[in-house]
């Protein structure tokens, strides 16, 4: 295993925290020294300002790390981040022709370290994140959080009920927390990020008996005061007039619900969809809403050539889970509804581990085509910032690391520049590294 590799503003923090915290043999955790070292490596490679790296990892040092509970064993329960069960997703985002990526992550809060086998569907955790990003986080507001709450989640359930719930459902992570980190401190030393939260369905439709689509419709009409943005509804009902016309399971690819905290009228609700199909062209038309979703077309060479340039000539890999499962990694397509357009904005995200070789072939299959089209121009490829980050193996050895590209136009479809999302997660349950 290589030798970890650490940042100027990693190693201070870390070194306080060592020094605050002598007699605790497990300070300062094993999530801060795994994934909190991930992103301190991934916002140095992305050349954030010094002041936000040590404002945010600050608070992933003192709030996030805490909340995770102990290191992965045989014993810890799996979460869906991950294909691995581990709770993290890390991402790169690129915007047009920008070479500097920002740097994002999710993470699920569920209490999988120890699980808690009485209460599987305890939101205590997340909920006191959430509560800390409410006292730090400039403009932060969680009028839809709450409500969607109540709508997707029971931990108010009695124990029994819990645990058949989550017997029916197949696995117990009631939301999951998103985290945009922003290149530069905050006024006020408030925390440089914006909170995004992600429902799954699943559990609503099975008390309910309903399709998760049904399930995440319902939801978006019953949020307070949604009929002030018309273009929210007539986004959701473009969603809707093309599922109509779809076979009835394609109802049940409805992933997660999400929105950001921040108010209502600003805020987005991202639709997500799970495709089990892998013929190009039944991705795009889902893409579009069979063109319902105008002027998209000029991409679809580019979207094309992206998939065959980092999945390979191989077939899919053998995988008998349903597409609908949460252990299937699979084309992702979400839906962008907001207050400012009357369509939604789409974006898909390839999943090319289901073909490739390897984690290498992928990310130079990447950037043979950043180079072809023009994005990262002038910026480190971005080969060399993912091996910048992931030291504990290599990445031909492999498929893994690499997770999801995901492509779209960045929140209103009638603008033309593209949005690149480089997805990876750090394998923290096959190697624990520490």
């Amino acid at each position: 295993m290589a030798a970890q590799v650490e940042t100027p503003v990693f190693h201070k923090l870390d070194l306080d925290a060592k020094s605050d915290h002598a007699d605790r043999s497990d300070t300062p955790g094993y999530w801060w020294l795994t994934s909190g070292r991930d992103l301190a490596k991934m916002m140095a490679v992305a050349k954030y300002s010094e002041e936000a790296q040590h404002s945010f990892l600050r608070f992933f040092r003192d709030t996030i790390s805490p909340h995770l509970g102990s290191r992965p064993d045989s014993t810890s329960g799996r979460s869906g981040v991950g294909w691995d069960g581990n709770p993290f997703e890390y991402s790169f985002e690129l915007k047009g022709a920008s070479s500097t990526p920002s740097v994002r992550f999710v993470v699920d809060f569920t209490q999988l370290r120890p699980t808690d086998p009485e209460y599987p569907f305890s939101i205590t955790s997340t909920q006191e994140v959430v509560d800390e990003l409410a006292k730090k986080t400039p403009g932060f507001d969680d009028t839809w959080y709450r409500n969607l709450v109540k709508w997707f989640t029971y931990s108010h359930l009695d124990s029994n009920e819990q645990k058949d719930l989550a017997i029916k459902a197949g696995y117990n992570t009631s939301m999951i927390i998103g985290f945009d980190i922003y290149r530069n401190a905050q006024p006020n030393d408030g925390l440089p990020v914006m909170g995004k939260v992600y429902f799954p369905p699943c559990f609503t439709a099975a008390r309910q008996g309903k399709s998760r689509w049904q399930v995440v419709r319902d939801a978006v009409h019953q949020l307070p005061e949604i009929h002030q943005y018309p273009n929210i509804i007539q986004s959701l009902s473009m969603i809707e007039d093309y599922l109509s016309t779809k076979p009835r399971d394609w109802e049940d690819g409805a992933r997660y619900l999400a929105t950001d905290f921040i108010e209502p009228g600003k805020a987005r609700l991202k639709i997500y969809f799970r495709f089990g199909g892998d013929s190009f062209d039944e991705i795009w038309d889902y893409y579009t809403l069979g063109g319902r979703i105008p002027g998209l077309d000029e991409d679809k060479t580019k979207f094309r050539e992206l998939v065959e340039l980092t999945s390979g000539a191989a077939t899919m890999k053998d995988d008998v889970r349903p597409f609908t499962n949460v252990a299937r990694k699979a084309t992702a397509i979400y839906f962008s509804l907001s207050a400012d357009n009357p369509c939604p904005a789409p974006k898909i995200n390839f999943y090319p581990a289901n073909f490739a070789s390897n984690d290498e072939s992928i990310v130079r299959g990447l950037d043979s085509w950043l180079q072809k089209y023009g994005l990262n121009a002038g910026g480190s490829p971005m080969e060399e910032r993912v091996k910048s980050v992931f030291t504990h193996r290599s990445l031909g050895e492999k498929t893994g690391i690499m997770t999801f590209l995901g492509i779209g136009r960045k929140e209103d479809p009638s603008k033309k520049d593209l949005s690149l999302q480089v997805y990876v997660t750090p394998e923290l349950y096959l190697n624990s590294r520490i």
